[in-house]
């Protein structure tokens, strides 16, 4: 046995097709076949079963495919020891994040950059759900993603670690008559005007939140946080946000914008972590990237 039979099968295993996986490796078909055979062999196991719709592993070559992926992934790690010692770290690192947190990653993104110049950076902006399907499709390496929204069988591919709690805060303008409150219930808020972000989650809190108290008038929703923001500043509507969102914007800082703690009501708080996917090869540049990511968040807490 050898590593280029190891490579072929963890291939066959993730297309399900013989064909699709010479075609991704640029090796024949008839080659990657009688490689696969003699392999089977020598270990005297049928590993993949063969059928009209497709090639599926066998119970045991199911354990012997979880195996060679932990192999091929420690390989990976050896090809990149070269890269640690001599400090120029090289690589790509795709990471997605909710778009109403990015301008909060700033100081991770620019440290990393200047450490480590020759990693490409692609960063993108999701919700929640589309991040998880882009980790599973192999279309991102990372992602930031909130964690108390999610079936248990939509994640069970990936590795998950919570990297902070932030609370659901009121956001009004500084002319508003709630500016001055310590807190807020949710009944105060029931005759007032809001705005709302368009993604999953937000979405799913006000709905919940309609469910619980009863109807609210919601001027507009949208995925331009800042026609939100600037709507709230004019005092002409409220926003409930999560407070993490808002930290460090300009209108908060300056007082345009003032946060109110919103008091009995649950969930009062969501989680916020980071996700991969569990099978994939985590490379240098990536596990590097993650360590800048958690610094700056350590900050938040």
């Amino acid at each position: 046995m050898n590593i280029e039979q190891f490579e072929y099968i963890a291939t066959i295993a993730k297309t399900g097709s013989i064909s699709i996986a010479a075609e991704k490796l640029h090796v024949s078909q008839a080659g990657i076949s009688k490689s696969l055979s003699k392999l089977e062999e020598e270990l005297g196991i049928k590993i993949f079963k063969r059928s009209r719709m497709g090639t599926e592993p066998t119970d045991r070559g199911k354990v012997i495919i979880g195996k060679v992926q932990e192999i091929l992934t420690r390989i990976e790690e050896i090809k990149e020891e070269s890269q640690i010692q001599s400090a120029l770290i090289e690589g790509e690192v795709r990471f997605s994040i909710g778009p109403n947190i990015v301008a909060i990653m700033s100081n991770s993104i620019i440290s990393f950059k200047k450490d480590h110049p020759n990693v490409r950076l692609a960063i993108t902006g999701k919700n929640s759900e589309d991040i998880i399907q882009d980790l599973k499709d192999n279309r991102t390496d990372l992602g930031l993603i909130y964690f108390d929204i999610h079936k248990q069988d939509d994640v069970k591919e990936l590795t998950m670690n919570k990297l902070l709690d932030s609370r659901m805060v009121v956001y009004v303008g500084r002319k508003s008559p709630l500016a001055s409150r310590l807190s807020v219930t949710p009944q105060e808020l029931l005759d007032q005007t809001f705005v709302n972000a368009d993604n999953n989650y937000s979405n799913w809190f006000m709905r919940d939140f309609m469910d619980k108290y009863g109807p609210i008038n919601i001027i507009f929703t949208s995925n331009n946080v800042d026609i939100l923001k600037r709507t709230i500043a004019e005092s002409v509507a409220i926003g409930i946000f999560i407070e993490i969102s808002m930290k460090n914007d300009p209108l908060v800082a300056g007082g345009d914008i003032v946060g109110i703690p919103l008091v009995n009501h649950e969930p009062s708080t969501i989680s916020l972590g980071w996700a991969r996917l569990t099978n994939k090869h985590f490379s240098i540049a990536q596990r590097e990237f993650l360590k800048y990511l958690i610094r700056e968040y350590d900050n938040f807490k």
